[in-house]
């Protein structure tokens, strides 16, 4: 047989294997034993059973849902059945996943992307093939669906980037994601049927829409707003631009704390960019820093440390203590790799819980000093500014430093679930279960909190004025108050809320 009919016959038989498994009747039988070994997994593993959700509340929704299990079920209305479970747990960074091959190049999503505005929502980029569809058109339903109920429905099926009852997260991602969102829960389709309204037109008008697939989703976005794309590409991760020579002020965007290279184990490249910019900062006599935190989803711990080097007043730790359970070892040290083990044993010890505990947990970092930043730090952020995000944004606040723009943070001040990570897969139905073995406990003080998460002293949400000029709503609120010489926290001095008193009581941008 030629390679391309082995080719062929290999790419067919993958289809049709993801097709079963997405098509497939599962027996009772199947799915119990699906539910139980999840389970045990999250017992085992997830250190944090029972911290949102008490453990016996935890038990009975197991029962429930292990004891209605009592008849053949498709593979989407399994997926259904097993969320509540994982969204119980109220963890962020616990995600319940789709097999492997559910998502292909078959699979075909809403074609725009949507954003409220108030109890509204709207269309804000259109990809699909009726080009009247312009921004600013108001999205009534789709099939049938209210938009206020499908977002409702979706961002709690979904607890993926919001911890414990915080909403902001989840209000984010599922309308940032929505297409992703939506073909996630309800399956793909080839069409939707949608009722909307045209800006300043209170006529209801219906039509039927095709769904693309990811490739033309993306090559449509390309063409029909490359201007967008283009200038979002200038603003790449730790990148500085000064935006006002008048008042000394420039926008660092720090969009995560991922890597910038795969294979840098020390995160060198990272450290250098992020010394060239504030280098730069300090050269070009920057007075007010806006540190754009908007979307960024986290990434590695050691990278937020070096950016709040740069601002924090005295040595600093960034975690009271990081934690796991006993089992969570066999999941960091692999037979294969032999050096695991004394790896794992160079990094953590034995605690009184019979669990483990990090030896590096009370490491100090000392600030810079030649080109630390001293003059007024603005921070901003979304409830898409998730785990190290909200780490930055949590030791700030507990250094009493910093004025927060925009919306609560995704994360909890006090910590979270996250570090190191077990995907699971369920033995029947396929479905991924992703979870935290880490409890990272932040290194502040719990009287300083200003919420369950880290609160804006400004909040901002979008006008449908910001909606149709495309603006960044928070960035231009916060250049206003630098122009006013508002700050809620002075850098390095007692905190002064004066200034923040004269705004209080009108703190939030209806532009």
């Amino acid at each position: 047989m030629k390679i391309g009919q082995i080719l062929c016959l290999a790419s067919l038989l993958i289809g049709l294997s993801c097709q079963t498994v997405s098509s497939q009747n599962l027996t009772p039988a199947q799915t119990r034993e699906d539910l139980s070994y999840l389970k045990r997994k999250l017992d085992l593993l997830h250190p944090g059973m029972g911290y949102y959700t008490p453990q016996p509340q935890m038990e009975q929704l197991y029962d429930s849902l292990y004891n209605r299990l009592t008849a053949p079920m498709d593979y989407q209305a399994f997926y259904h059945h097993v969320s509540p479970f994982i969204t119980a747990l109220k963890d962020g960074h616990t995600n319940l996943n789709h097999h492997k091959h559910y998502f292909n190049k078959h699979t075909r999503y809403v074609p725009f992307f949507i954003r409220p505005v108030e109890s509204s929502y709207f269309i804000s980029h259109n990809v699909s093939v009726d080009t009247s569809l312009r921004r600013g058109t108001e999205l009534l339903t789709i099939n049938n669906r209210a938009i206020a109920d499908l977002h409702h429905e979706l961002m709690n099926a979904d607890h993926s980037g919001s911890d414990g009852d915080n909403l902001t997260g989840r209000q984010q991602w599922s309308l940032v994601q929505f297409a992703d969102y939506y073909a996630a829960w309800y399956g793909s389709m080839d069409s939707i049927t949608i009722t909307y309204r045209r800006s300043g037109d209170t006529t209801i008008r219906r039509t039927q829409l095709s769904c693309p697939t990811l490739r033309e989703f993306r090559s449509t976005m390309r063409d029909r707003y490359s201007s967008e794309i283009d200038r979002l590409a200038q603003q790449s991760n730790l990148s500085v631009r000064v935006v006002d020579t008048l008042t000394r002020t420039a926008v660092l965007r720090v969009s995560s704390f991922m890597g910038l290279k795969k294979k840098d184990p020390f995160q060198w490249a990272f450290n250098r960019r992020l010394k060239r910019a504030f280098k730069q900062l300090r050269e070009d006599n920057i007075q007010n820093l806006v540190v754009d935190m908007q979307g960024n989803g986290g990434g590695i711990v050691l990278n937020s440390a070096r950016l709040l080097r740069y601002w924090m007043p005295k040595r600093f730790r960034m975690m009271e203590q990081e934690t796991m359970k006993r089992a969570a070892r066999n999941e960091l040290i692999t037979r294969w790799n032999p050096v695991s083990a004394l790896n794992f044993s160079l990094q953590y010890k034995a605690d009184h819980s019979g669990g483990f505990s990090s030896r590096s947990g009370h490491r100090r970092y000392r600030p810079h000093h030649k080109d630390a930043f001293k003059g007024n730090l603005y921070l901003l952020m979304n409830g898409a500014s998730f785990s190290a995000a909200t780490t930055v944004l949590a030791k700030t606040l507990d250094a009493g430093i910093g004025t927060f723009i925009g919306e609560a943070s995704g994360s909890a001040y006090w910590g979270d679930f996250a570090g190191h990570f077990k995907t699971v897969t369920l033995p029947n139905s396929r479905l991924q279960v992703r979870i935290p073995l880490k409890k990272m406990t932040h290194a502040v003080t719990a009287d300083r909190a200003n919420g369950f998460t880290v609160e804006p002293d400004f909040t901002v949400t979008r006008s449908y004025d910001d909606l149709m000029t495309n603006r960044d709503y928070i960035l231009d609120y916060t250049l206003q108050l630098i122009r006013q010489g508002v700050v809620a926290r002075h850098p390095t001095r007692p905190r002064s809320l004066q200034a923040y008193r004269m705004l209080s009581g009108n703190s939030s941008s209806t532009q």
